[in-house]
């Protein structure tokens, strides 16, 4: 099976929806997924309302809620998903680990352990 890694760095919430086209795209291509979420885009795996005002015309427009595809991705996704918090970044900014939604998270990790996943997947994207 092929694999593909996608860093989330942004909070811009279509830096997310870029992420879940790719990531959604590579599991209906029968393509493991690996999202690692750091510095700013950690903000994605938080618990809580997401401001969506951003992309208001984007969702009117019939663009898909970013956040609910995350769900669907985690959810359906099964064994072919990893989502990763950062954990340099929740310990860097003083967050606090049970903040993050463990229902959008399958994994707290570190960078080391992000690329060392990585060391054999065919493409890495950034976001």
């Amino acid at each position: 099976m092929d694999k593909i890694g996608i860093i989330v760095s942004g909070d811009d919430p279509k830096r997310l929806a870029m992420a879940m086209n790719l990531g959604h795209t590579a599991l209906a291509s029968d393509i493991e997924a690996h999202l690692y979420f750091t510095f700013d885009g950690l903000t994605h795996l938080m618990e809580g309302e997401k401001d969506l005002t951003e992309i208001e015309p984007l969702l009117e427009s019939g663009m898909p809620n970013p956040y609910d595809l995350l769900e669907q991705f985690v959810a359906n996704g099964g064994d072919q998903v990893t989502t990763v918090a950062c954990t340099t970044t929740i310990d860097m900014l003083g967050w606090q680990q049970d903040s993050v939604d463990e229902s959008v998270t399958t994994t707290f990790a570190g960078a080391a352990t992000f690329l060392d996943e990585m060391d054999d997947a065919d493409h890495v994207f950034s976001f």
